[in-house]
């Protein structure tokens, strides 16, 4: 969760200022601003990003597959 004494002087006194423009402690404007950074797609970038995807070139048949399997009849 979000830890207000781990950030910067100046984000705390904006979170601050927020708090007093709308009355509300410091417990709910962080949880509205924890809230709303989820709703607007914040937890996607606040996690490490995603392993890259290496493409594998070449037709089946070198990647050790058999290929487009035989028609039975």
């Amino acid at each position: 969760m979000l830890d207000f004494e781990s950030l910067s002087p100046g984000i705390q006194e904006k979170i601050e200022g927020l708090a007093k423009l709308n009355g509300w402690d410091l417990n709910r404007t962080m949880d509205e601003l924890v809230i709303e950074g989820i709703a607007m797609g914040g937890l996607t970038m606040a996690v490490r990003p995603k392993a890259t995807l290496v493409p594998i070139k070449g037709p089946p048949n070198l990647l050790g597959q058999k290929g487009p399997a035989k028609d039975p009849n």
